[in-house]
């Protein structure tokens, strides 16, 4: 007697597509609760360092003439400067702290032999501008006035 038997094979097809589901699922979570978990650094504002550059431009007739310039420097010390009136100058101090006062002041230098040199009119323009942490400076206080005169201040006391 000869008996066949039937055999039945069972075809196991296997599941790559649910196996790549779960498996970009499992990543992406994974992903997004890494980036959850990370913290930014939070600067410490008081620990910042800022740097103050003083701009100063003056026009005059006078070829000559000379403007004494005194403005406060990193351990809050005045610096003095004489220079040459009818050319931009300018001059950057720091690094300093959080709530350090920033003072530029100007004024026509001693008078020359020349009896004409205090009525020739002067225009002073002069600006502070402060960097944070190496950031690109920002213009904080502006004295722009063109009405002759022979003095001009500007302060501005760091509060960022």
């Amino acid at each position: 007697m000869n008996s066949f038997r039937k055999i039945e094979l069972v075809y196991l097809k296997p599941k790559p597509k649910r196996l790549s589901k779960g498996l970009i699922w499992g990543l992406l979570f994974i992903v997004v609760m890494t980036g959850l978990g990370c913290k930014k650094e939070e600067v410490n504002s008081d620990a910042a360092e800022y740097y103050v550059k003083y701009e100063l431009d003056s026009s005059t007739s006078y070829p000559a003439g000379q403007l004494n310039v005194v403005l406060s420097a990193e351990n809050n010390q005045d610096k003095n400067f004489v220079i040459g009136a009818r050319s931009p100058w300018e001059l950057v101090v720091g690094p300093v702290k959080k709530g350090f006062n920033a003072k530029l002041v100007v004024a026509r230098g001693e008078p020359l032999d020349d009896p004409f040199y205090f009525k020739n009119p002067l225009i002073l323009h002069s600006q502070i501008s402060v960097s944070k942490n190496g950031s690109p400076y920002v213009l904080k206080k502006t004295e722009m006035s063109d009405i002759t005169r022979s003095s001009a201040q500007v302060n501005y006391t760091i509060d960022y």
